[in-house]
């Protein structure tokens, strides 16, 4: 009985920890000028920095839509393919994209940037809560 109570108290004390250290991680702040109203979570991989961000109501394919710009620019010593998601956490939608989105090969070099649009269809109003995860994806 001696041995699992000391288990369970350091199965407890691990998990404490590691939900410590989960919140005490870095905010990223984009160094770009970001021109969205919206509450922004950013999960950024250490490869990528955001450039420009904004997000406006506008029409796509004749619907009302939210157009969000992404500005990407590879911050690696590597070329890089990235893919940009953007959860609308109220409204229960997601877009997504894969930068560049062609290319022989599909990658950023190091240094360059790019400019993606990402509409949410049938989308009214400017969010009030987003999600931005951008992230690399391999090129094999």
């Amino acid at each position: 009985m001696r041995g699992k109570s000391r288990n369970v108290i350091l199965l407890f004390g691990v998990a404490a920890l590691l939900t410590a250290l989960g919140c005490a991680a870095t905010h990223y702040v984009p160094k770009g000028e970001i021109t969205c109203p919206a509450d922004i979570t950013w999960n950024v991989a250490p490869q990528a920095e955001v450039s420009s961000f904004s997000c406006t109501v506008g029409e796509f394919k004749k619907e009302p839509a939210v157009i969000f710009k992404v500005g990407v620019k590879n911050v690696s010593d590597k070329a890089q393919r990235f893919r940009v998601q953007i959860f609308l956490l109220d409204e229960g939608k997601a877009v997504g994209h894969l930068v560049p989105r062609t290319g022989k090969p599909p990658v950023l070099k190091p240094g360059q940037e790019e400019v993606v649009s990402l509409p949410a269809p049938k989308t009214t109003k400017l969010p009030k809560k987003l999600e931005v995860i951008l992230k690399t994806i391999s090129i094999g």
